[in-house]
């Protein structure tokens, strides 16, 4: 099968061409949802969202700090191997370290951006799922530890990465009879509007 846009080659069953992104056959929907990345990501639920996992990343971190901070010196004393004050230094630099690694998340989510892209390759051994972006750069993840997410995506999947969010959206969701929450990476029935799981809306 060849593209009718550019003229690539096609895989017998692709949906569209991983080069230009064009659609290789007629739109179709399932239960009336047409085919297509969803308006919905603009919901300001997503937004609340990614502001309380920025919050809840730093709440989490803070708590860690504040033990490391509190049982080190606690440590010290009682099993005489680390000396005052050198245990308290140890624990305020494990504290930091983990209030760092906090903004680093919080970094990274800040510059993040959203991009189109193709599953290109699948490893059943290591459970990694590989999609070329739009601009040539192959991005590597690993789902196999993550029910359901390794499957959920086919070699051939167009998918699109939201700004602030870790799980891709399917294109093409017509043949499907799940959805994933590409908030809490729940995969939810496609009769369901919200996420069982975190009420925030599913992109269909």
């Amino acid at each position: 099968m060849v593209c009718k846009k550019c003229g690539a080659e096609l895989e017998t069953d692709a949906a569209f061409c991983k080069y230009c992104g064009e659609t290789a056959y007629s739109p179709r929907s399932y239960d009336g949802r047409l085919i297509g990345f969803s308006s919905k990501i603009g919901d300001p639920a997503f937004t609340s969202y990614r502001r309380q996992s920025v919050a809840w990343s730093f709440i989490f971190s803070g708590i860690l700090a504040v033990i490391a901070v509190i049982a080190f010196p606690i440590y010290g004393k009682r099993s005489g191997d680390i000396d005052w004050p050198y245990s308290l230094w140890y624990g305020l630099g494990i504290g930091g370290m983990f209030l760092a690694i906090a903004l680093g998340q919080t970094l990274r989510k800040l510059l993040d951006k959203t991009y189109d892209g193709v599953v290109e390759y699948k490893d059943g051994d290591t459970g990694e799922l590989y999609v070329r972006k739009k601009t040539g750069k192959l991005k590597k993840h690993r789902h196999k530890d993550i029910g359901g997410l390794y499957d959920y995506y086919a070699i051939g999947d167009r998918v699109r990465h939201h700004k602030g969010l870790c799980y891709y959206e399917k294109y093409d969701k017509s043949r499907d009879t799940r959805v994933l929450c590409v908030a809490c990476a729940s995969l939810q029935d496609m009769d369901r509007d919200n996420c069982a799981r975190c009420s925030r809306p599913l992109l269909k």
